[in-house]
């Protein structure tokens, strides 16, 4: 069973969000572009915030696809925990990220939180939270990464085309 045309769209678009976010957070951490590239940090995270909080409910109402047959009890188990553990790290990721942009001197946030609680000790450590979360977040794309070269090139069972536009073959 295939996912949606719109969970697929999610997906993809997730992706390029990811990116976009991922380039922009290294141009300012290393200072490539200036340090106005955080506004575009910002900005395309509140978007993908609403992004994800789409994807959890569609996936909450249109369930994943169904396993491969020739997949293993474990193969599925651990899609299932790296799925699981991509939706908790997200949420915990931009959560971390809406904190720490709340205590920057002009944040570009439509609603941030209260400065003076974004740049108390907590606050310190929900930045250095977001920062060590992208380890994880990085720990989780290469599994799923390769898990998706396994199945089109080992397996070479069709699972890449449940989440692609393109039409499965029999």
């Amino acid at each position: 069973m295939k996912y949606s045309k719109a969970q697929i769209f999610y997906h993809w678009v997730s992706v390029m969000l990811l990116i976009i976010m991922t380039l922009s957070g290294l141009a300012y951490t290393y200072d490539w572009l200036g340090k106005g590239v955080i506004n575009l940090h910002q900005i395309v995270g509140q978007l993908f915030i609403a992004l994800l909080a789409i994807r959890l409910f569609a996936r909450l109402k249109r369930r994943a696809t169904s396993t491969p047959p020739a997949q293993s009890g474990i193969q599925a188990a651990m899609a299932r925990i790296v799925h699981v553990g991509f939706y908790g790290c997200l949420i915990a990721y931009v959560a971390t990220g809406y904190v720490s942009a709340s205590g920057l001197g002009d944040p570009a946030l439509l609603a941030p939180l209260n400065q003076a609680f974004a740049r108390s000790d907590l606050g310190e450590q929900i930045l250095e939270t977001h920062f060590m979360l992208k380890w994880v977040l990085l720990g989780l794309l290469t599994l799923h990464i390769a898990a998706v070269l396994k199945h089109q090139f080992w397996d070479k069972d069709g699972t890449l085309a449940n989440m692609t536009f393109a039409t499965r073959k029999p």
